[in-house]
């Protein structure tokens, strides 16, 4: 009978723990390197259980057994991945625990323990190797059985929430949305806030029953000193109501949003907000990378999704934690999609839907800005085309994204305008200026909107949460 995962992985748990007491022997001081390493790979090891879950019972929903149950290759794979890094530890463990005969001479022993060492390290790097394949195989796991964790946890109501706080704190931060007129978004934008929060509830509650079959012990000593997860601080009122079928449904996995050759940064370290403390409120509140990442082969168990993950540099790790946190919310009314893991997709959604002109091809190309303006004209001057062709044909052949947006239609803020005014005097921005307009490029548009909504987003994670990683300091992050 094959052995479940958990049971293998809790044998391998058992192994490496029998290796690290038998190093830790004084007598064995000649070790001492070998034990350092030895407990890194515990520490790797550990980690990859907790965060997949491998000691789950196979009858529990949550085992890889049950959420691999469609997927039995990958399950094949995993087990037997584990079946040869069992055999590497006990070998390994025989090896260390071996002592020489007393009638063996000295030159014959010293020959004999080099050998043996040299086994050793062959079987360790074995070992690393092992591990490292199955830190690879997570990847596998979430694509065999994909869950959008931001739709889940809206979609569970385990958490009530006043999302009061966080629509004053939009209205105080940008002023402009306190205003006539923009009361929507910020209402719309601070319960995006306390979206954020349920979920961040929701992971610490996901990552607590993926570890529930750990006995205290094992908590202890294999995951809670290894763990980058913190659990988040969070109030509860009165429920908000949260939508997660309007979430776009693009959701790659966390493997795949990290594309490592893309050296493009988060426009929040490209743009500073207009009351200059980008820095110290919403930057400072992410971990440093180097605070979460385990051991040399920098790998790194996410606090915001719980999933590990190789990132290059900070930058790819503050691009993580921005789509974890969807942080970007669709700026126009009544609109089916609100929320956004990542900025291009967020901002095409915007100009192919919203920041569009009509363009009447039966006409001279006459221009109409608002979509009722052009069915007016198509009403009036091609009655019968419109009767042939129906009106959303007509709609979808006349609408095309703005080559340049207005600097006024930022909805956050007005000093946007004032920077860009002062600034088409000294550089070319490609503004088309007068008294009262200053335009810029779609993509000069896009990241400075995605400022102002990465800096809201990035305010759902409490005060206090990088010191927990940084230990020395809660400083803003820099690029490598």
């Amino acid at each position: 009978m094959v052995a479940s995962v958990s049971e293998q992985c809790r044998a391998c748990i058992t192994h490496l723990k029998n290796i690290t007491s038998t190093l830790s022997d004084p007598s064995r001081q000649k070790y001492q390197m070998r034990l350092a390493q030895v407990n890194d790979e515990l520490e790797r090891f550990s980690l990859w259980v907790g965060s997949i879950g491998a000691l789950q019972l196979p009858n529990s929903s949550m085992s890889l057994e049950s959420r691999l149950r469609d997927a039995n290759d990958i399950l094949t794979h995993v087990i037997g991945l584990l079946d040869n890094m069992d055999e590497l530890v006990q070998e390994l463990f025989r090896l260390v625990s071996e002592e020489p005969g007393w009638e063996i001479n000295s030159a014959s022993q010293h020959n004999c323990e080099n050998e043996n060492q040299t086994d050793e390290l062959e079987l360790l790097e074995e070992i690393r190797a092992s591990i490292t394949r199955l830190f690879r195989t997570s990847s596998l796991i979430h694509q065999a059985a994909p869950t959008n964790l931001f739709a889940k946890a809206l979609s569970q109501n385990l958490h009530q929430f006043n999302d009061q706080y966080d629509i004053a704190h939009v209205g105080e931060k940008y002023p402009k949305l306190a205003t006539d007129g923009f009361t929507w978004l910020q209402e719309k934008l601070g319960r995006a806030i306390t979206q954020r929060r349920h979920y961040l509830s929701y992971i610490q509650d996901h990552c607590g029953k993926l570890e529930s079959t750990f006995t205290h012990q094992e908590i202890t000593d294999l995951v809670a000193q290894f763990s980058t997860f913190n659990r988040l601080s969070t109030f509860f009122t009165k429920a908000s109501s949260p939508t997660p079928s309007q979430i776009t449904p693009r959701m790659p996995n966390a493997e795949e949003k990290l594309d490592l050759d893309d050296d493009s940064r988060s426009h929040a370290t490209m743009y500073c907000s207009s009351d200059g403390d980008m820095q110290f409120s919403t930057i400072a509140r992410v971990p440093k990378l180097d605070g979460l990442r385990i051991n040399s082969d920098k790998e790194t168990e996410c606090p915001f999704c719980s999933r590990i993950i190789r990132f290059k540099n900070e930058r790819m790790w503050r691009r993580h934690v921005l789509s974890d946190l969807y942080s970007y919310v669709c700026t126009f009314p009544n609109c089916d999609i609100p929320y956004f893991s990542d900025a291009n997709t967020w901002f095409d959604h915007e100009m192919q839907n919203h920041r569009v002109v009509y363009t009447c091809r039966l006409c001279k190309n006459d221009d109409f800005p608002v979509r009722d303006y052009y069915l007016a004209h198509v009403r009036k001057q091609h009655h019968d085309v419109l009767e042939e062709s129906g009106e959303q044909v007509l709609l979808d052949i006349a609408r095309k994204p703005l080559d340049q947006i207005a600097a006024q239609e930022c909805p956050c803020c007005s000093e946007w305008w004032n920077d860009l005014k002062e600034l088409a005097g000294r550089t070319d921005i490609h503004p088309e200026a007068s008294n009262h307009t200053l335009k810029v490029l779609p993509a000069v548009f896009k990241q400075h909107l995605a400022s102002h909504l990465e800096q809201l987003a990035l305010f759902a994670i409490p005060m206090g949460f990088a010191t927990k990683y940084d230990g020395h300091s809660n400083a803003a992050v820099k690029d490598d």
